[in-house]
């Protein structure tokens, strides 16, 4: 009796523990697919890369984001485990690749899609080093052409128009023998071949160096087709014409007359003002914002820049309180950002990250914190926050405008810039194929400390309540009350005192230079002369 309940207690224990075990396994293999990246694009790059290599991915990163496409991204090593989730696999200039990713990524190309739920797998190769090695280890020897030389010539056209060209440089360079789809044209020795080829679940583009901007647009432009899953071209995104970078304090009149010529060629215009954090009923703020409102009431809209970081490290509660008490100014003075404008690596750490998340509409400028730094990810944490993207367009030749119409692009004009010059890129924008349009047609919106801001169908909706879009001349007080503290006062009274002594000195050196040369000539007249 007691071997035979003893047997049975054991046996309970053995059933407790095998069902606790098979509980935790299950667990840790759910909790090991949480982990696991989901997203539209995986980006795997040489293990240990180095400083150009992670850079020039980041880049890539950057320009996948603003078409909206969810990018994970990594060593070969960390990537060859996740490659099953993704439809759409990028190898980034690999050199080497781990032990198992050839047969790997071999195994992958090969497989069907899964219950219809996922794409066949797609996998494009960035680079010729690592593509030369996967078409020798599956066998695909005779397929491709090796040109043993450093240097090339990119010929690119951009939607028809006239080509662009530019040097490239790789190791050597690999091209398919044959492909179903090819553009752009890679001189090598006097031998054509192409920029981007297409045969089958493989898609070779043969140039990486991404420091080029011709490669850049071609490579963003290329990428974006490769991931069309449509026959035809992607959707066709504007471009803006950005007055970048306003200061409250710069001219007011250079600024009114670049508003009044794209109001009067009626084109459609942004302008970026650095936010103010005092004084904002001055004089001269209170110009500044008139020249705003006008251009408002004309079709432009006004978005601000970021607070400039000064801090190590930063702290996003700060920004996020200068960048409410600008608002605030601009706000009472009649004028409405809609957006804001970043620099281009606040996508890549999670304080700005946050920082952005107040707000719907995202200008990107081609900017880099200096102050901020670098964190280690592997997918675009940016992107859950569903954003619209407009990024800084790439420059292929002297008329800087954008040639891309995959994303939203912006245009950048400074003030600083001879007013013959923000004419020429306004006219090259104007007749540009990428279509220009205006901010107001796009829905806006964010929310700061006390402040909520909405913007659809034309309605402006600040806390609750629609705000007056029109313009109204502001009425300027004949003395303005600065209120001033004794040390302001002082101060000024001093700057006063000190310019009127200088002209003072400057009137009396001219009558004693004057006195000394009367006197010399009368003393040559006295003594070196007879009558």
């Amino acid at each position: 009796m007691n071997s035979s309940m003893m047997y049975k207690k054991i046996l309970f224990y053995i059933v407790v523990f095998l069902f606790i075990s098979f509980a935790s396994l299950g667990k840790t293999v759910s909790s090991m697919a949480e982990e696991v990246p989901k997203g539209d694009i995986l980006i795997i790059y040489q293990d240990n890369a180095d400083d150009n290599t992670k850079t020039a991915v980041e880049d890539l990163v950057k320009l996948l984001t603003f078409q909206s496409f969810k990018i994970s991204y990594g060593p070969a090593s960390w990537g060859m485990e996740y490659i099953d989730g993704f439809s759409y696999v990028i190898c980034y200039d690999l050199e080497q690749s781990p032990p198992g990713f050839t047969s790997r990524l071999s195994q992958y190309e090969t497989k069907s899609a899964i219950d219809g739920k996922m794409e066949s797998p797609h996998i494009l190769f960035i680079g010729n080093q690592y593509f030369k090695t996967y078409l020798d280890a599956t066998n695909r020897s005779d397929q491709y052409e090796l040109l043993n030389s450093t240097v090339g010539q990119l010929q690119y056209s951009f939607y028809g128009s006239e080509s662009k060209s530019g040097l490239v440089r790789e190791d050597y360079f690999i091209f398919l023998k044959k492909s179903s789809y090819q553009n752009g044209i890679v001189t090598v020795n006097n031998k054509n071949g192409y920029f981007c080829a297409e045969d089958g679940r493989l898609t070779h583009i043969p140039i990486a160096d991404m420091s080029s901007q011709l490669v850049r647009a071609a490579m963003t432009r290329e990428v974006s087709k490769w991931k069309w899953p449509y026959n035809g071209n992607p959707h066709i995104f504007a471009q803006y014409i950005l007055i970048d970078k306003v200061y409250p304090y710069e001219d007011p009149e250079k600024l009114l007359q670049a508003v009044k010529l794209m109001i009067e060629s009626k084109i459609p215009f942004v302008i970026s003002v650095m936010p103010m954090y005092v004084n904002g009923d001055y004089p001269s703020m209170t110009h500044f914002c008139e020249v705003l409102r006008f251009a408002q009431a004309g079709g432009g809209a006004v978005i601000i820049n970021a607070p400039i970081d000064q801090m190590n490290p930063l702290d996003k509660e700060v920004i996020l309180d200068y960048l409410a008490r600008a608002m605030t100014i601009y706000n009472k003075q009649g004028v409405y950002p809609l957006a804001l404008e970043v620099p281009q690596n606040w996508m890549f750490h999670k304080d700005t990250i946050e920082i952005m998340s107040h707000f719907k509409t995202i200008f990107s400028s081609d900017e880099v914190d200096s102050y901020l730094s670098q964190e280690d990810m592997n997918h675009n944490e940016v992107y859950k926050d569903g954003h619209q993207w407009v990024g800084a367009s790439i420059p292929v030749d002297d008329t800087k405008v954008s040639y891309l119409s995959v994303y939203s692009t912006a245009v950048p004009i400074g003030l600083d810039e001879d007013f013959e010059e923000i004419k020429r890129k306004v006219g090259v924008c104007q007749n540009s194929f990428v279509p220009l349009k205006s901010l107001w047609d796009v829905e806006h919106s964010y929310w700061l400390d006390k402040q909520l801001m909405t913007y659809k169908n034309g309605d402006l909706i600040l806390n609750g309540k629609k705000m007056d879009l029109s313009f109204t001349p502001t009425v300027y007080p004949d003395q303005y009350n600065y209120r001033r503290n004794m040390l302001q006062r002082f101060s000024r009274d001093l700057s006063t005192q000190s310019r009127r002594l200088v002209i003072a000195v400057g009137l009396t050196s001219i009558l004693f230079v004057f006195l000394i040369f009367w006197a010399r000539l009368k003393n040559r007249k006295n003594f070196f002369f007879r009558d």
